[in-house]
């Protein structure tokens, strides 16, 4: 009997295993289950992290919009001043991901962030508007797309449209989305619209989750500073610059640190 059992088995891996057996689709989401994972390495901006695992999946899905998506924006996060040429590639790589009907919501959300990094808010908001409509057709056509409700909301947060993005933001979570990413959107929102209590309320749950999640660690302490909290301010930028040297937001929170002595 189990001679029987065995021979179903490796009969099951080996046609699932043929070319044209596992369908497109299936495809799809593991590309997609495997892009998820390499961007929330690098929204904390876990950057070496991301790399390799994305190095071990590149053979299987490298050709894929959502795998190459994920390495455009670690090409960014790894280019620097005598590095142009990886930003600029990761930016490029980004823009054309971001008309991949496939991807174009996710691609388009991170492409806004580069745009807005580059001083081009303009942009970056055609962008973000672009990505929640795109997120939202998904979100109409599947309510349960945790990962479209995730960029529908984050999307909308850029868009000042806070209470509709927390929304999203909740059923995203609701429907198993990476819960440090979802609290980092949510604190967002509140912070851009002058929430602080909530808005440290929404990073310290998420930090709970992830602890090395470098932006929430800015971000908050911006909601500190806010609140009065100048000491605890302090520890949090440093704590994001040491988690992230090279991030976005590391020469304002040096400067901050400079001018109290630290």
């Amino acid at each position: 009997m189990s001679r029987v059992i065995c021979f179903a088995i490796s009969l099951t891996v080996a046609l699932t295993s043929m070319p044209g057996i596992v369908s497109a689709q299936k495809q799809r989401e593991k590309a997609q289950e495997v892009a998820n994972r390499a961007l929330s390495e690098l929204a904390a901006w876990k950057t070496w992290c991301a790399r390799k695992y994305l190095e071990n999946q590149q053979e299987k899905f490298g050709s894929t919009p959502e795998f190459q998506t994920a390495w455009a924006l670690l090409e960014i996060q790894e280019g620097t001043a005598d590095e142009n040429a990886m930003v600029e590639s990761g930016t490029a790589g980004l823009s054309k991901m971001s008309r991949n009907k496939n991807v174009d919501a996710i691609a388009s959300y991170y492409y806004g962030e580069v745009l807005y990094q580059q001083d081009k808010r303009n942009q970056a908001n055609s962008a973000w508007q672009a990505a929640a409509a795109s997120a939202s057709a998904l979100v109409e056509k599947d309510p349960t797309d945790a990962t479209a409700q995730f960029y529908l909301g984050a999307a909308l947060v850029r868009n000042k449209r806070f209470e509709e993005a927390r929304e999203a933001l909740r059923l995203a979570a609701r429907g198993g989305f990476n819960e440090a990413m979802v609290n980092y959107q949510i604190g967002l929102s509140y912070l851009f619209a002058e929430s602080w209590s909530e808005a440290k309320e929404a990073f310290d749950l998420g930090l709970a989750v992830e602890p090395r999640f470098a932006p929430m660690y800015f971000w908050r302490a911006m909601a500190e500073d806010k609140l009065g909290h100048k000491d605890k301010m302090l520890i949090d930028l440093d704590q994001y610059v040491k988690l992230a040297p090279n991030g976005p937001e590391a020469g304002k929170a040096r400067a901050v640190l400079k001018s109290a002595g630290r």
